[in-house]
């Protein structure tokens, strides 16, 4: 058997087993108060950036559905623009096809099928 050690105990300021006991539970106070403290910083900056984060989600929503909503005009501006420009083309190339048809005659060889020449 071990002999009890004398003096103080390691870390210990004064040598009374009752205050190193009260300067025990001091420091164990002090430290659940400064993990407390942390711990409520840490949770307050979480929901702050919780709340940054919502936001900024809801506000690229919006401009996604912003976005939707404009290429569906563009969308539909292009394709009313190009039936106008197919109806155009069309009413170019049959008015161009009926002068062709108007300045070709067509005239018949003494033997065989009806030629048709341009002037």
């Amino acid at each position: 058997m071990t002999a009890p050690k004398r003096g103080r105990p390691k870390g210990a300021r004064s040598a009374n087993l009752a205050e190193v006991r009260r300067q025990a539970a001091a420091e164990k106070k002090q430290l659940k108060l400064e993990y407390q403290r942390e711990v409520t910083r840490l949770e307050n900056e979480l929901r702050a950036l919780t709340e940054k984060y919502q936001r900024e989600v809801a506000e690229l929503s919006r401009e996604v559905e912003l976005l939707r909503r404009r290429e569906s005009s563009y969308q539909l501006a292009l394709d009313n623009r190009l039936h106008e420009v197919a109806d155009h083309i069309h009413a170019v190339l049959t008015n161009w096809g009926g002068a062709e048809l108007e300045q070709a005659q067509v005239g018949k060889r003494k033997r065989g099928r009806p030629r048709k020449t341009l002037k």
